[in-house]
């Protein structure tokens, strides 16, 4: 049994909370490494303690970790030449403020790691985050390339730049504590930049004209900083994750029959919000007939070739694919 013990924590707002949360005990079930810390809105915590999960999850009031309206206030400043007496959209601001708070709880944090996990995002087997061979923690890497994370980077922290061909965002994190307040206080160090928190720093960074690019990752830049500054503290690992599994699977209908199917390729599955399952592709990932013949790998492959744009899950067998996998620019919300 494995010895660490850190919470997970799962920033989240009311809605995509509502939309996912009958498949929350499998959190409970795959995340073996201690209790659930939901971090969000008052209506989350009323969601979270009325819910079948209730007794292995806690709940932190967004607010008193960051208080929202400073952080909106900011950005509402940083634009109101771009929005010219317009009111910011709360959204704008809750991009960058949901990763402001996976930040800052390393200051709230009492263990040596805490997980970050998408609240959209269900594991489909048991989490495992260290390499038994050497007991590092691993960092998850995918296949995506958005430039503006990395030129916000260069001018918050100068001197970081991408490093690797792939990329840190994996829909979790296992955040080593004491090197995030490392991070934080070093953002913090630069005298370059308007503001004393780091959040303010990071703001003041990005061009008014590109807040609406989504330019900041604190999955990319933690990874990146911890790879140039301590790159011996983690086992680096190649992670597959079901992104759109909302477009081919429900929550309300998914079963333990295709969780186990999943398993055999895929570390969890995400129901983003704006997904849904159209006509021609129900039937498909969740028809037994299918899950006997093919492997969720071959499934979503042949599925991928008929994909125009968007996001696609990258193996590295597929050698043409990773060559441009997931490079984006402009306006990257995720779901």
């Amino acid at each position: 049994m494995d010895e660490h013990k850190f919470k997970t924590i799962i920033v989240i707002t009311k809605p995509d909370c509502e939309r996912v949360l009958p498949l929350y005990p499998r959190l409970v079930k795959n995340i073996g490494y201690g209790q659930l810390c939901f971090v969000g809105p008052a209506e989350v915590g009323e969601l979270i303690a009325g819910s079948e999960i209730a007794g292995s999850a806690e709940f932190i009031d967004e607010n008193d970790v960051i208080p929202f309206g400073e952080v909106h206030a900011l950005v509402a400043e940083r634009m109101k030449d771009i929005l010219a007496g317009r009111e910011l959209p709360r959204g704008i601001t809750g991009w960058y403020y949901q990763q402001f708070l996976k930040m800052q709880y390393a200051f709230r944090c009492e263990d040596e790691y805490y997980l970050v996990w998408d609240g959209d995002t269900i594991p489909c087997k048991e989490l495992v985050m260290f390499q038994e061979e050497s007991g590092k923690p691993y960092l998850d890497l995918k296949h995506e390339n958005h430039p503006e994370y990395f030129e916000t980077m260069g001018v918050i922290l100068p001197g970081l730049h991408k490093v690797i061909g792939r990329s840190f965002i994996s829909e979790h994190m296992l955040m080593k504590t004491e090197l995030m307040k490392k991070l934080v206080r070093d953002i913090e160090a630069n005298d370059a930049l308007p503001g004393t928190k780091f959040w303010e720093k990071i703001m003041n960074a990005i061009p008014p004209e590109k807040i609406q690019s989504s330019a900041f990752s604190e999955f990319e830049t933690y990874g990146t900083y911890v790879a140039l500054r301590e790159p011996d503290v983690y086992k680096l690992r190649d992670w597959h994750s079901f992104r759109l599994g909302g477009e081919f699977f429900k929550v309300d209908t998914i079963c333990d029959r295709d969780f186990e199917w999943l398993a055999k390729d895929f570390g969890a599955i995400s129901f983003e919000k704006g997904h849904f399952v159209r006509e021609d592709n129900a039937g498909l990932f969740d028809n037994p007939y299918y899950q006997e013949k093919l492997t969720p790998k071959q499934m979503l492959q042949a599925a991928q070739q008929e994909f125009q744009e968007g996001y696609k899950e990258v193996w590295a067998d597929d050698p043409e694919l990773m060559k441009g996998a997931n490079v984006s620019s402009g306006e990257y919300n995720k779901g």
